[in-house]
């Protein structure tokens, strides 16, 4: 699920959700109590009569608590270990299930003592669009729809499919997909699609005008078709499919139209951005090459924001067509990827969550020995692995590999996140290398463009690819193989 628009601006402050201090204790863990709007604890006067719902998030790395409060309420978070946390509120009109505002905070929590804070609750108003659900994809392509704030998966009455399309949601919260070269809309059959012209992402859903799109090529054209009729935008692409150059990603805002696609030898893709008239020709505009900011590797999704701010995800790990990490001697590494935000005119950029610095991931030798396990004579030598992957400090703040924008939130984006950790084996210590897979949700907040982690799924949950090694590490002068092949994580 993707490509569901709101905006980064405020409208204007209503409200303050505060957090009180309290007497200190003896214990030497915190706590943070915050009083809702309409409580006497409140440090503001509520106005806003809509909102009577509230929705209070507390989180680090190692903590992560949701509780729910209405007007007047008192929300406490007890037993909190000292440090840094993340508080984020949302106010809803219960009865509509409109978001009526948001807002977030950083905290530190400090041993025997209750946290004095304050949110800033931002108005978002009706016209604002908010996700309801996440649809999050097995590696197998089954796919699931989970409640945004509760994380479970939703029971529906209808089959998403297995087909590599991604469905997208609408204002209502209804699903469209395609199924069986068939588009649906939760259930509903809507139309035909013939499925050998869709290009890699073919749905979008453009909230501004509650229109979705369908995205097609034939020979060297590209298609936009919605719910009426199909155009061809008059653009010669001058590649050649048969040597995997296509269409990848596009997005549509009103009058404006992106789309990503790859050349030869250029696997990192260009944006090119066009304008179309009332009959939906495209005229171009501008096109770069995402290569020249900094990034490199595969493009896996894209969104234009109700700003006008077009973000894109992208991808690079080392991985071949089976999804398998291969591992040889001296090798480079590659598990990263990274948010790219650029305005409406592809003029300016900034780049979020990448890493860009390699480190060296050493493995430990017996000195002078052909086989460290046994002890045996000689001088082998194990080479290192030079990896382009976040450091475990940076594990919450950088990306493994972003594959698909699946909410789009007040303030907020959430990106499926699927890469892998290595640790090479430890030969004096006589311990095997191994593989450490992540399939995770990251948050990227949209004020001040902090990422986060609002889950992490064990393998036996879910996975967003099937991450496997690959190869081999041997000594240079002997020919025995202790970190094997094909060891599935």
């Amino acid at each position: 699920m993707k490509k569901l628009i709101f905006s980064i601006l405020p409208a204007f402050l209503f409200a303050f959700i505060s957090c009180m201090n309290m007497s200190s204790g003896s214990g030497e863990n915190g706590s943070v109590r915050v009083a809702l709007p309409g409580s006497g604890r409140a440090t503001y006067n509520y106005s806003k009569n809509n909102a009577g719902k509230f929705i209070v998030r507390l989180y680090n790395d190692d903590f992560d608590q949701t509780e729910e409060g209405a007007v007047g309420g008192v929300i406490e978070f007890g037993d909190l270990e000292p440090g840094k946390y993340t508080a984020t509120a949302e106010a809803w009109n219960a009865g509509e299930n409109i978001l009526e505002g948001s807002g977030s905070t950083e905290i530190t929590v400090r041993a025997g003592e209750t946290t004095d804070c304050n949110i800033a609750m931002i108005l978002e108003g009706q016209t604002a669009y908010c996700s309801k659900y996440m649809i999050l994809t097995d590696y197998s392509n089954i796919k699931k729809l989970y409640n945004y704030t509760t994380m479970q998966e939703i029971s529906i009455d209808f089959t998403l499919g297995e087909a590599p399309y991604n469905p997208v949601e609408d204002r209502e919260g209804k699903i469209y997909y395609i199924r069986d070269a068939i588009l649906y809309r939760n259930g509903e059959q809507l139309s035909q699609i013939d499925t050998s012209n869709l290009i890699k992402n073919p749905l979008y859903y453009d909230s501004k005008t509650n229109t979705y799109w369908i995205g097609l090529e034939k020979s060297i054209l590209f298609y936009l078709q919605n719910s009426e009729n199909s155009y061809n935008t008059s653009f010669n692409r001058n590649l050649n499919a048969s040597k995997g150059e296509s269409f990848l990603n596009f997005a549509v805002q009103e009058n404006k139209v992106y789309l990503i696609y790859i050349e030869k030898d250029d696997p990192i893709a260009n944006i090119i951005y066009f304008t179309k008239d009332e009959n939906v020709k495209l005229t171009e505009q501008k096109r770069i090459q995402l290569s020249t900011i900094g990034v490199s590797g595969e493009v896996t999704d894209m969104a234009v924001l109700e700003d006008g701010t077009v973000a894109v995800l992208v991808n690079e790990k080392s991985l071949n067509t089976a999804n398998y990490f291969t591992l040889n001697d001296g090798c480079t590494v590659y598990s990263r990827g990274a948010l790219v935000l650029l305005s409406s005119d592809l003029s300016t950029y900034k780049v979020y969550g990448w890493t860009d610095s390699p480190r060296t991931i050493s493995a430990k030798l017996n000195s002078g020995s052909d086989d460290p396990y046994n002890g045996a004579p000689g001088n082998s030598q194990i080479d290192s692995i030079t990896a382009y992957i976040p450091e475990y400090a940076e594990r919450n703040s950088h990306f493994y590999g972003p594959m698909r924008i699946v909410a789009i939130r007040p303030k907020e984006l959430v990106i499926a996140d699927c890469g892998a950790n290595f640790v090479l084996p430890d030969y004096s210590g006589k311990k095997n290398g191994k593989m450490f897979t992540h399939n995770r949700l990251m948050t990227v907040n949209l004020r001040n463009f902090a990422i986060g982690c609002k889950k992490e799924f064990s393998e036996s949950e879910l996975k967003f690819q099937n991450l496997t090694i690959s190869g081999n590490l041997e000594s240079v002068t002997a020919g025995w193989t202790k970190l094997s092949a094909e060891n599935e994580k």
